[in-house]
């Protein structure tokens, strides 16, 4: 899906947050170089406690901290 994105809008993805709260999600982000945002919300939790997060892997506890991060750093 990202990369139907980058090309359909050409666009550079590397280091563009990616928010999600599954282990699938983050792995997604990272393979087209987005930057990969977990929120413990959804299945935020049990995907930290199962571990194997990408390098790199942000962690929020809900999508407002995450936002607020993102736009704060931007």
């Amino acid at each position: 899906m990202y990369e139907r994105i980058a090309d359909c809008f050409n666009v550079d993805l590397s280091g563009v947050p990616a928010v999600g709260d599954t282990l699938r999600d983050l792995l997604a982000a990272a393979a087209v170089g987005a930057q990969p945002v977990l929120v413990l919300t959804g299945l935020g939790a049990q995907t930290v406690e199962a571990g194997g997060l990408p390098e790199g892997t942000l962690v929020f506890p809900d999508l407002a901290a995450a936002t607020e991060h993102i736009l704060l750093s931007a």
